[in-house]
């Protein structure tokens, strides 16, 4: 059963997601920020890092991926969704969010075959780091939760076994 969210859990999201992306988005701008300052309006600052204009359409984008993300990955809009069939169209979404963006402000040319190949590179290690963690936070929660339950289970066998010891201490007098 999927716990119910609050808005402040969403809130939480976007914020990870923007913070996340902008963090990126800077280190990007130190490296080729320079170069890439006349033809990106990302980069309109060169190594100065992101304007205000930018970051407030990064912050609208993690909205639009915050949202995406209740839509593919809760149950309540979509019920029939395997895991890899969600994901791969939340994918493809985001990506559809990050072109209308690109062509709406003029992120990098669109005609500019190199640019989308940066995009798609970074776009793919972004995604890879966010699995990458994904899983090493799913193996950490199922280690908490194994050794709970062995917590449980051994709290419930002594209070068994003491029972049954009363039993028999019972059935012997």
């Amino acid at each position: 059963m999927e716990e119910q969210k609050t808005i402040f859990d969403y809130l939480g999201q976007v914020m990870i997601t923007f913070g996340f992306s902008v963090a990126v988005m800077n280190v990007l701008c130190l490296l080729v920020g320079e170069e890439a300052r006349e033809v990106s309006t990302i980069y309109s600052l060169g190594k100065e890092g992101l304007s205000v204009a930018t970051m407030l359409q990064f912050l609208v984008v993690a909205v639009c991926i915050t949202g995406l993300r209740v839509l593919f990955f809760t149950d309540r809009i979509i019920r029939q969704m395997s895991i890899t069939v969600r994901t791969v169209c939340m994918l493809s979404a985001v990506v559809v969010v990050i072109v209308i963006f690109t062509v709406l402000f003029g992120w990098f040319p669109v005609d500019m075959w190199e640019s989308w190949a940066a995009f798609f590179l970074t776009f793919g290690l972004c995604f890879a780091g966010s699995l990458t963690v994904m899983h090493l936070k799913e193996k950490a929660e199922n280690r908490k939760m194994e050794e709970a339950l062995r917590r449980i289970k051994g709290t419930k066998g002594r209070k068994a076994c003491d029972r049954y010891q009363e039993c028999e201490g019972k059935e012997s007098l």
